[in-house]
């Protein structure tokens, strides 16, 4: 079945979005648009309705069409988020700066979630996630050196964390905690990011737990308050059951 010509233009519209204009970019007027795609203002306006609807464009009276910042979207707060491959999925390509490996004594707060003693030592792993070439999540794990001796940053230079875990340490992450906030970044987290100092993010909490109930990394992670967003999709069960025939 073909598709309604409006649709033709909205797909190759999505195509040119994703690949050619960066966020906010000003996208051609309805005339341009037009005659580029020789339809009529009404097959133009029905493509530009549902970009819209799709949350790839926005629209700002009397000045035009704008790209909506590409924002990365976890809908399932129920699975083990992977920046990797969410990335790859939104046909980006993902990159993980290494910044800094350090053996510390962590405070209060760090001890708490790993279940750590006074006086227990802990890696800092410093990280900074980004996606072509835009920096978008600043992150700090904690990861306790009984569970991770000699710990280097060679072993993890090119390799995904998780699988050193597995692979050198014998540690698998089989759950995880996470709390999520709104805030406002650090100056730290600010020049990381390369925003303002105070620019609004969302920080999440992460509390990793092994096979054997036993919490094996605790990571603080700040990222972009105009790159992300949390979805949930909630439903009727009593109609999706029929419970309420």
């Amino acid at each position: 079945m073909n598709k309604p010509l409006y649709q033709l233009v909205m797909l190759d519209l999505q195509t040119k979005i994703r690949e050619q204009f960066e966020s906010n970019a000003k996208l051609p007027s309805e005339r341009t648009l037009m005659d580029q795609y020789e339809v009529s203002r009404n097959t133009i306006r029905l493509a530009l309705d549902d970009l819209e609807q799709r949350g790839l464009i926005y629209r700002l009276h009397g000045k035009g069409t704008f790209v909506s910042p590409r924002l990365v979207n976890q809908t399932d707060l129920g699975s083990m988020y992977s920046f990797t491959q969410e990335m790859r999925d939104a046909g980006r390509n993902p990159i993980t700066f290494n910044l800094a490996l350090e053996l510390i004594r962590p405070e209060q707060p760090v001890r708490e979630q790993l279940n750590l003693t006074d006086g227990a030592e802990a890696y800092c792993l410093t990280r900074l996630r980004m996606a072509d070439n835009e920096p978008l999540i600043f992150e700090e794990t904690y990861l306790p050196i009984e569970h991770f001796p000699d710990l280097t940053m060679q072993m993890i230079s090119g390799t995904p964390l998780y699988v050193v875990m597995k692979e050198s340490f014998h540690e698998t992450v089989v759950m995880a905690f996470e709390d999520i906030e709104a805030g406002a970044v650090t100056t730290r987290e600010a020049q990381a990011l390369e925003i303002a100092e105070h620019d609004p993010c969302l920080t999440i909490y992460r509390r990793s737990i092994n096979d054997h109930n036993v919490p094996i990394e605790f990571t603080k992670s700040v990222a972009r308050g105009d790159h992300f967003v949390y979805r949930t999709k909630q439903s009727n069960r009593r109609v999706l059951t029929g419970e309420n025939k």
